[in-house]
């Protein structure tokens, strides 16, 4: 009989890691991404998670990662924290994830005891969008387009994974004058319910997805030669959210050359309300 994929890991699943001793922990599920790594929004939700267990319940509003290896499959990934700072209203972290003696990723982040929910200004606005239930999603784009892409994009866009996303413009993904993309995401299968510091780390998972795309076309000027490698990842919270509901990321390149890119992102909940605001350098790579 020939051997069976591995089921959809529910989305807590990913972010639940096991402790082995004082401020540090073992993460045992890893998910690839594109080019056959460990997917870097993984990492940012499992540094995070392990941030989180040792403050307060304060939620994070900001994190600024490093990826410094790529991560293997077939490893655990540890996480030590350090305890930077703690202070009233404000608690740093430092995270520092390893497979082996191989250190993989790296992270700072900031968790502060609120002192009021209510936005003073949003002055990016999400503006009129279809409906996401009305757009391909990225398994039916893989289908519908697939004499356009390589063919590892096929087979990864086809397969289950635990974020589903939606294209606002499907032929905008191959248009090289077209520095920004749009689209609607979200978890498929929480899991069951979620605490807020679990939604924040989950919110974080699906910030990586698709962010770098927006770069720039290979050097060749062929989009689906483009291959994508990210440096570093920054990431503000604004508002809580369920990342289980469908939320809208508008991401852009204001810059890229010298073979990397810059990208920022805008996250949005179906009110319109911007609930996260996301940074990443990207190495741009022509398969």
């Amino acid at each position: 009989m020939d051997d069976l994929p591995p089921p959809m890991p529910a989305a807590r699943d990913i972010i639940r890691l096991e402790p082995l001793g004082e401020d540090r922990f073992r993460a045992h599920r890893n998910l690839d991404n594109l080019i056959g790594v460990a997917f870097g929004g993984q990492l940012l939700s499992q540094a995070l998670t392990a941030a989180q267990a040792t403050v307060p319940e304060w939620p994070a509003n900001s994190l600024n990662g490093y990826f410094l290896r790529a991560g293997r499959l077939d490893e655990p990934m540890d996480f030590t924290v350090t305890r930077c700072h703690d202070g009233r209203r404000f608690a740093v972290r430092r995270i520092t994830a390893m497979q082996g003696e191989r250190a993989v990723f790296e992270m700072s982040c900031s968790f502060h005891q609120s002192e009021n929910t209510e936005a003073i200004h949003q002055s990016d606005s999400l503006g009129p969008q279809p409906d996401p239930e009305t757009l391909l999603s990225l398994k039916d784009f893989a289908v519908a387009y697939k004499d356009r892409l390589p063919a590892r994009a096929v087979s990864i866009f086809g397969k289950d994974f635990p974020i589903e996303l939606r294209l606002v413009d499907p032929d905008g993904f191959f248009r090289s004058d077209q520095p920004f993309r749009e689209f609607w995401f979200r978890l498929r299968d929480r899991g069951g319910p979620l605490s807020a510091s679990k939604q924040q780390a989950l919110l974080a998972f699906i910030s990586d997805y698709s962010l770098p795309a927006p770069a720039g076309p290979a050097p060749n000027g062929d989009r689906k030669a483009q291959g994508f490698v990210s440096l570093n990842h920054s990431m503000w919270f604004h508002a809580p959210v369920d990342p289980g509901g469908w939320l809208f990321h508008r991401s852009s390149s204001p810059w890229a050359g010298c073979g990397r890119g810059l990208l920022r992102g805008h996250i949005f909940d179906g009110t319109g309300q911007l609930v996260a605001t996301t940074a990443q350098e990207a190495l741009l790579q022509g398969a």
